[in-house]
């Protein structure tokens, strides 16, 4: 949700908050970062005769490729599930990886970044005797995110993309969809405030997995982020809008704290409601798990 601090960086700006300081003085320590681990590493290399075989190794060595966290990155060795299911444990853990890289910068003059991330989602059996992997959720994503050209706005953001989502599964088992999508970025005091809403890509009745997803994701979140000190605060809420009987919907709490290191966080995810999975998107979840965060 902080992507847009990478485009507001980027702007000129006669006046520098402390906050914005704070943030160019974090950019530089990690940027100082790479260079020290760079000079170090290539201290051990034999000369290359070519300048761009050498600029390779460097890059190979230091891992410098851009390369940045997108959703939260944690792993939750244990979580509860109260609601019973078939053939399966209420406790499992579960995990997630999520990863952006930059493609384009500024291409239209808008301080524009058109970007590729993919996100991988698992809940894991660990209580089974096989441990098997239940469940996994494949995300690649492809999205333009543009600051809000005015610096004391309300809002600070867009971002609009299209994204799929599938299980890997076969025939009965298999659920996925594709969505196109806009975002927005808002800030009213210390929260950021991101609404979503989506189109899902139609697809033949003879081939869609999940005809009714719809009816239990509805058309959109809402992503609300709260830091506090070394702690950050989330809530994400979800609703298909049927204000009767068929009401579905579903709400994340997600706190992260600090813990020895910098950048390693304790983590407590709550879940309650549908489609915590696509497998499962038309069953409801009720879970509690706790583990760390590598990013937030």
């Amino acid at each position: 949700a902080f992507l847009w601090y990478k485009q507001a960086a980027i702007l000129s700006l006669e006046k520098k908050s402390a906050q914005t300081k704070a943030l160019e003085s974090t950019i530089a320590e990690r940027l100082h970062k790479i260079e020290r681990t760079e000079a170090v590493y290539s201290s051990f290399l034999e000369n290359y005769n070519d300048t761009d075989t050498y600029t390779s190794m460097k890059q190979m060595i230091t891992q410098a490729f851009d390369i940045a966290p997108y959703k939260m990155n944690y792993l939750l060795p244990m979580t509860y599930d109260k609601v019973s299911h078939d053939n399966r444990k209420h406790q499992e853990t579960k995990f997630q990886l999520s990863f952006q890289k930059d493609l384009v910068d500024n291409l239209l003059g808008l301080h524009e970044s058109i970007v590729l991330a993919y996100t991988h989602t698992a809940w894991w059996q660990t209580a089974e005797d096989s441990a098997p992997f239940r469940e996994t959720n494949y995300q690649p994503e492809l999205f333009v995110i543009m600051p809000h050209v005015e610096r004391e706005s309300f809002i600070k953001a867009y971002q609009f993309g299209i994204v799929h989502e599938s299980n890997g599964k076969d025939e009965e088992k298999s659920r996925s969809w594709n969505r196109l999508y806009a975002k927005a970025f808002f800030q009213a005091g210390d929260m950021i405030i991101a609404p979503r809403i989506w189109y899902r890509i139609k697809e033949k009745a003879s081939s869609d997995d999940n005809p009714d997803i719809d009816e239990y994701l509805g058309n959109g979140d809402l992503e609300l982020i709260y830091p506090w000190k070394k702690h950050t605060f989330k809530l994400l809420v979800r609703n298909n809008l049927h204000f009767d009987s068929d009401n579905k919907g579903a709400v994340q709490l997600d706190w992260t704290f600090p813990l020895w290191e910098e950048n390693l966080f304790g983590y407590l995810q709550f879940y309650s409601g549908y489609a915590e999975s696509l497998i499962d998107y038309n069953k409801r979840s009720d879970r509690i798990g706790i583990g760390f965060a590598l990013s937030r």
